[in-house]
């Protein structure tokens, strides 16, 4: 199980990526409206650069930057964990536009994981799988 508060009207979550070698802790915005996951490029990885993901698939998407499209690259990741859940190898979306500075855990990720939002919490539980969620609701 994992739990984030929700502050601001906001869940933040944290998330770690491991590519390669390299590990990143990354702070989130959980969000449920979200299509995908999406992160600055910089923050999965400083050496990267947009010449690295040429030819990758590729959205423009908007809502970072107002009514403003930005690109985003579909980028595989070795390992990603939502908050202390492992996910194994997922595909994510990156940008390079310095402009985006809201990095986000969209539907892609959040469809394989169960959430309970207790009433009158300010916490949302996150849980690998329903089964556990059961086993929690029932001991808790």
């Amino acid at each position: 199980m994992y739990y984030a508060n929700l502050r601001n009207n906001r869940v933040v979550v944290k998330c770690t990526v491991l590519n390669g070698e390299k590990i990143k802790f990354i702070s989130a915005v959980y969000d449920t409206g979200a299509r995908y996951s999406c992160f600055s490029a910089n923050i999965i990885d400083h050496s990267l650069s947009e010449k690295d993901v040429e030819g990758a698939e590729y959205k423009m998407l908007a809502g970072f930057i107002g009514e403003e499209a930005s690109k985003f690259y579909k980028y595989e990741v070795q390992q990603f964990a939502f908050g202390n859940i492992p996910l194994g190898n997922q595909s994510i979306w990156i940008t390079f536009d310095e402009k985006v500075t809201t990095n986000l855990v969209g539907y892609d990720i959040i469809r394989q994981i169960s959430r309970m939002s207790p009433a009158n919490s300010d916490k949302e539980y996150f849980f690998p799988s329903q089964e556990e969620m059961k086993e929690f609701i029932v001991t808790a």
